[in-house]
């Protein structure tokens, strides 16, 4: 989404930074080009605890407890001492800084931002800090968090940076199937008679992130009619409109690949990003799970 052509501007030093946490799936590439602060979460697997980072392998997290499904592993939210010490680093080459997070709704990360940013400007009565809720999660905050980078990058003050990424939530969309039930009962209030059920009937539920909740869509018997139908609903959303494209997966790159090359192949792809799903998700949805983000893009965006 292009930012207004009537935006203000700040001239040619760019003052406003962006900090993400970490859910937004930030590559190591992306976060050094953009100079772009990312506030770590914490993952947690049985009685072990280590920071997330860009860097991790997502992949070898999830290896770890696919036979495990009793295993609790669950992310825990960056303290506001963390943002803080985040908002810090951002501060020192720019003039604002805007902080944007996982969903309010699913999250703690959002209130320690807030409190973290409180903190910052009674030390830097000058610094500018703004925090904004995403709304959304993993794939599509991924998408989110680029756009405001674009925003920055053309030199939009903070103001107009944060009425943009406002502007853009509305246009983003996130759809996802699980595989397998294993995890599903740690984070879903579902009986585990119920997901028993559902392991024996070889249900795939197909569920999207909306108004920071999951809406279950429907519940195909197999993992290629889920596919078909989530292709069809973006299909169906889209139309011939261009978008961007977040491509997610547990364990399941060979399908992630498969959903990818349909994408491009039926759609206005301006742009296709393939990533491990975030442990924030993943952790819960189980190996095979898979998911598309994408974010519809008005025609003058081409």
């Amino acid at each position: 989404m292009a930012p207004p052509d009537d935006a203000p501007i700040i001239g040619s030093a760019r003052r406003v930074a962006i900090a993400a946490d970490s859910c937004a799936l930030l590559t190591p590439e992306f976060v050094n080009r953009h100079s772009i602060q990312v506030a770590q979460m914490r993952i947690n697997i049985g009685n072990e605890s280590f920071n997330d980072n860009p860097n991790l392998n997502y992949a070898d997290i999830y290896t770890r407890i696919v036979d495990q499904p009793e295993t609790r592993a669950w992310v825990s939210a960056p303290l506001p001492e963390v943002w803080l010490a985040t908002i810090r680093k951002a501060a020192e080459r720019a003039d604002s800084v805007i902080c944007i997070t996982v969903a309010a709704g699913l999250s703690a990360s959002y209130d320690s931002a807030r409190v973290a940013a409180e903190i910052a400007q009674n030390e830097n009565k000058n610094l500018d800090v703004r925090v904004v809720d995403s709304s959304t999660i993993s794939g599509a905050l991924k998408l989110l968090v680029m756009d405001a980078t674009r925003a920055t990058d053309i030199g939009l003050d903070a103001s107009a940076v944060v009425d943009h990424i406002q502007q853009t939530k509305s246009t983003l969309r996130t759809i996802a199937v699980v595989d397998q039930l294993n995890r599903i009962h740690h984070i879903a209030n579902t009986p585990k008679t119920a997901i028993k059920l559902g392991r024996v009937l070889n249900i795939k539920p197909i569920v999207t992130f909306d108004t920071d909740q999951f809406r279950l869509v429907s519940k195909p018997f197999s993992i290629r009619s889920a596919i078909h139908r989530m292709l069809r609903n973006i299909a169906d959303h889209l139309g011939e409109a261009p978008a961007r494209f977040v491509v997610l997966h547990v364990n399941a790159l060979d399908r992630a690949k498969f959903i990818a090359d349909q994408i491009r192949a039926n759609c206005d792809c301006q742009l296709m990003d393939i990533s491990d799903f975030h442990p924030f998700i993943g952790l819960y949805s189980g190996s095979g799970a898979v998911g598309i983000a994408w974010q519809q893009l008005p025609p003058e965006d081409l």
